[in-house]
Order: C-alpha cells, then sequence, then structure tokens
C-alpha cells in the first residue's frame, strides 16, 4: 500500500515521533484573525504544543492572533513571499488562489459538523484536497471549522414553504445565491457590515449566519426567529508555502504533519462546544429557536451542488467526502 503524508504518521503510530535532534532550531511563524482564546486560537496553540513536543522543543510555533500579521489575504500572500509561515483562513479567501477549494461552498456538502469531523480527519480526503492546494504552490496542514450555517428570519421557518418570497441576504458567493433562491427566497447579497440595518429597515427579510455572529452582533434584535438548517459548514484550511515546507527536515515534516492532524480535531471540536453553547444564549434573550426538516431544502439544493462541480478534483473531493459516514 502506498501511504500518503496523512496517512503515513496513522499508520506508524507515537513511536515514530519520539523527539528528535536538529541542527538548529525552527521557529515558524503562524498567523490567524480570531482571539487568542476562540477556537483557530485553541488549534493554532494545539499544532504548537504538539510540533515542540515531538521535536524536543527544537521545532516551535509562534502563534500571532488578531490578524497581527495581517488579514487573511495578506497572511495567504506571507506565505508565499516568507513572511508568514502558517495561515489560516477562510476557504473563500483561498479560493482565490485555490479554485478547485470552491467545492466547500457548496450546500449540505456535510451531514453535520460531527461527519464533517469524520471526514476532515481521513486520509483520502485530505490527499485529494492536498494535490490541490500542491499545484498552486501551498502545502497542507490542517482543515478548521468555522462553524455551520443556520437562518435568521422575522417569521419563523417551520418548513422549506415558509421561504417562498423572503428576500435573504447572502454572501457574494454564486453558490450561495443559487441555493437560497433554490429555496424560494430571493437572494440579496449584500455588505456583512450594512446588514443589521438592512433586517432592521426591512431592506432583507433574513440571513444565513452561524450561532456565533448572530449572537455576537445581536441580529436577534432585528430578526429574532432562527431556524437551525446547518445549510452550511464553513472549513477554514491551515496552509504552509510549499517551497518553505520542503526546506524542512524530513523529520520535522511528519511530525508538523501529525501536529496538523491533531490541531484540526482540537479545533473542530472547540468550534463545535462553543457553537452548541450560544443556543442557550439565545434562548435567554427571547430567540425563536425551529427546526425545519432538512431534507426538502437538501432536495432543493442538489442542482446547485452539480452546476458547480465544475473540475475533475473539485469532483473527487465532493465524492470522497460524501463517502464519508
Amino acid at each position: 500500500m502506498k501511504f500518503t503524508k496523512f496517512a503515513l504518521p496513522l499508520a506508524l503510530g507515537a513511536a515514530l515521533f519520539a523527539p528528535q535532534a536538529y541542527a538548529q532550531e525552527i521557529t515558524l511563524k503562524a498567523s490567524h484573525n480570531a482571539n487568542a482564546e476562540e477556537p483557530y486560537g485553541v488549534g493554532m496553540r494545539k499544532m504548537a504544543e504538539i510540533l515542540e513536543e515531538q521535536t524536543g522543543g527544537k521545532a516551535t510555533i509562534e502563534v500571532y492572533d488578531n490578524a497581527t500579521l495581517g488579514d487573511e489575504m495578506e497572511s495567504i500572500q506571507g506565505t508565499q513571499m516568507g513572511t508568514v509561515d502558517i495561515a489560516v483562513t477562510a476557504n473563500s479567501t483561498l479560493a482565490n488562489f485555490v479554485p478547485d477549494l470552491s467545492v466547500f461552498s457548496l450546500p449540505f456538502l456535510f451531514d453535520g459538523a460531527e461527519q464533517m469531523d469524520r471526514a476532515l480527519s481521513d486520509p483520502a480526503v485530505l490527499a485529494e484536497i492536498e494535490t490541490a492546494l500542491d499545484a498552486k504552490g501551498f502545502h497542507l496542514l490542517a482543515v478548521f471549522s468555522a462553524g455551520t450555517r443556520h437562518i435568521m428570519t422575522k417569521k419563523p421557518i417551520n418548513g422549506l414553504e415558509d421561504m417562498a418570497g423572503l428576500k435573504i441576504r447572502t454572501m457574494q458567493t454564486p453558490a450561495h445565491v443559487d441555493t437560497f433562491n433554490a429555496f424560494g427566497a430571493n437572494a440579496t447579497p449584500i455588505a456583512y457590515a450594512e446588514l443589521y440595518g438592512a433586517l432592521e429597515t426591512g431592506v432583507v427579510d433574513g440571513a444565513e449566519a452561524a450561532n456565533t455572529n448572530f449572537y455576537a452582533k445581536k441580529f436577534y434584535e432585528v430578526a429574532p426567529d432562527w431556524a437551525v438548517l446547518g445549510w452550511l459548514e464553513l472549513v477554514a484550511p491551515v496552509v504552509m508555502g510549499k517551497a518553505a515546507y520542503e526546506a524542512l527536515p524530513d523529520d520535522v515534516k511528519v511530525a508538523l504533519d501529525q501536529a496538523g492532524l491533531e490541531a484540526g480535531k482540537a479545533e473542530r471540536a472547540a468550534y463545535l462546544a462553543s457553537d452548541n453553547a450560544r443556543f442557550a444564549d439565545l434562548e435567554a434573550v427571547g430567540v425563536t429557536i425551529t427546526h425545519p426538516d432538512a431534507a426538502p431544502f437538501r432536495e432543493a439544493a442538489a442542482a446547485v451542488q452539480q452546476k458547480y462541480l465544475e473540475t475533475d478534483t473539485q469532483k473527487a473531493i465532493f465524492d470522497l467526502l460524501k463517502a464519508v459516514e
């Protein structure tokens, strides 16, 4: 059997990762745009902890929170220029550099956060994502979660029929626009900064969001109904410049890949726990929470999935994700 770089650490086990001696100390700079205590920060510090442990302290990661090394676009560019070693970025931003990753913008790509976690721990899935990144000069270390998306409105959504004619704010992502139009709504892309006012004045009737920003931005004040649908699981790849990765000693590369695997699992678990905790907060401020049957929404979105599977790599990633139970 031929092992990928993702299957190898799992196959060989912990004995492979005994501390090694290196000619010089290696310090990698990692950038993300969230607070240190948020899931991105949790995941990056887990990666740093494991790498330092497995290399006996000779290889370390310095984590820079709150976009102190630049925003997501700048951090990605930094991995190309050598000013940043590791970057966590929203998939939509990275897809500007690696178009095949736009597959992660598709609706109902995963069957919930738990299935997503299993899929993003699968060596075959990770190897296919790495193929897409490698072709564009990046190396994949992990895939973090950026939240499960639901629907906020000014009236309860109990089923697909309740979406008819509603003006729903979406991101300016063609697949997202088509998805909400397929739901029977009128997708209305507007700037995120304008959303609260647009809801308040009736420019839009609702929007899609995750528990975290629905609560933190107090959108519930102007859209107090929350339909828990999980129509999209946002992902955030953790990448390194390919040239910088290849320049590392082989044993450090193996340890770093293992650290990435474990960090991805830790971050996704942290995000799920944080996301679930917000439900109690939303109930406490009077939000009406409904749980519409997702099956009709999935059926309506099926044509959107097929429309945006444009390349062989996108189709391969999609099929692999769907094969993980």
